[in-house]
């Protein structure tokens, strides 16, 4: 019988160096665009401008005022009128919870309200007086970053 000549078997290496470096790339694509994400809740309105920024990231309620009048909770829910605002803010706490793992309080809620630059003063304040009703204490006003007012 002839000797047949096997082929040696190489034995194959998972090179780890280019898996950590693309490991690291997606954690850094993460970690970055993690930084620019907003929880914006609001709806699309056009904003009055301002110097000083508020902090959206905690709001736990917002309320879009809409030009037309019209007004929405986080973007989806609409709210018929004035009257029924405090029990769709209400609504919003249900089974949500505080740092403390506690049921959030009205008293602890932050509402961001994202009014358009041409709501009326008025409308703002009624809806801010409705939810003060309901024990809510902790104001917002969403404006748009750039300087000056383009009215």
């Amino acid at each position: 019988m002839p000797y047949i000549k096997r082929r040696e078997i190489k034995k194959t290496k998972i090179e780890i160096i280019p898996m950590i470096d693309t490991m690291f790339f997606l954690l850094v694509f993460f970690i970055l665009a993690s930084l620019n994400v907003i929880d914006m809740k609001g709806a699309q309105v056009r904003l009055p401008t301002s110097t000083n920024q508020d902090i959206q990231a905690q709001a736990t309620v917002t309320l879009t005022l809409r030009e037309s009048g019209e007004m929405l909770i986080n973007k989806t829910e609409k709210v018929p009128n004035l009257t029924a605002l405090p029990d769709f803010l209400m609504q919003q706490l249900q089974g949500r919870l505080d740092s403390n793992n506690q049921p959030l309080k009205p008293e602890n809620a932050i509402v961001v309200i994202n009014a358009d630059r041409k709501t009326h003063y008025s409308v703002v304040r009624n809806c801010i007086d409705a939810a003060r009703r309901v024990k809510f204490r902790k104001f917002s006003i969403a404006t748009d970053p750039k300087f000056g007012d383009k009215s």
